[in-house]
């Protein structure tokens, strides 16, 4: 049966479970407590497992690195951050919308349903336009239009035909972005800026250790450990 209650998945390793995910889950629950979660963990152990299903509204799922991409660090990243968007279609009903959303992320605002939906009228990707790529992969918002399977077909185009790279997601998005197959949407569920007016905070690279005005998505992060 996949999931049919709109909220926000996130693809992480175990380690990133533990250590930010957790996180992630306790501030969703205060401020969109209607919204469903959904972690797809990378070599899970059973404890992980066994968390998420004694948790309320929130499920898991879990695969094995494969040997090909399990050699190093960098390779087990490049496999992770790219298929964590295909497995959306594994997971949730065609009709479903959810952000799919990095593990260093945390809720810092309340968020109503009808709002959600509202911001997810079309699928969207954040963007950064002084990057070389635009898009922000820290989280992008599914609605129940093609996008998604766009996307998973682009990466398993890659996956299929040659080998993930670490950015492919982004890259891949930002081909959609060219050919209006996303739309834009601001830092309002991925901000890395901090601002009062944003519902997800993002400690994207060493903002989560307090880097960057980082101390704020830390200070904030404390209250759910």
């Amino acid at each position: 049966m996949k999931i049919t209650q709109p909220g926000f998945m996130c693809g992480c390793d175990t380690l990133y479970f533990n250590q930010l995910g957790k996180i992630l889950y306790a501030s969703v629950r205060e401020h969109a407590h209607w919204a469903h979660m959904h972690f797809h963990i990378f070599d899970a152990t059973t404890d992980d497992l066994a968390w998420t299903s004694s948790q309320e509204n929130c499920s898991a799922s879990s695969e094995v690195t494969p040997a090909e991409y399990n050699q190093n660090i960098e390779q087990r990243r490049a496999y992770w951050s790219n298929m964590r968007w295909v497995r959306v279609l594994d997971y949730y009903d065609d009709t479903t919308p959810v952000i799919d959303i990095d593990a260093d992320c945390v809720m810092v605002k309340p968020l109503s349903q009808e709002q959600f939906l509202s911001d997810l009228q079309r699928s969207w990707v954040p963007t950064a336009p002084k990057r070389d790529q635009r898009s922000l992969a820290s989280a992008v918002g599914f609605a129940p239009d093609q996008a998604r399977y766009r996307f998973a077909e682009l990466l398993l185009d890659i996956k299929n035909n040659s080998y993930f790279r670490w950015a492919d997601d982004q890259r891949m998005l930002d081909i959609m972005i060219d050919t209006g197959e996303i739309s834009l949407m601001d830092l309002l569920y991925t901000d890395y800026k901090f601002k009062d007016s944003s519902y997800v905070w993002t400690g994207k690279g060493e903002r989560k250790n307090g880097a960057k005005k980082g101390w704020r998505f830390v200070e904030v992060s404390k209250k759910y450990q």
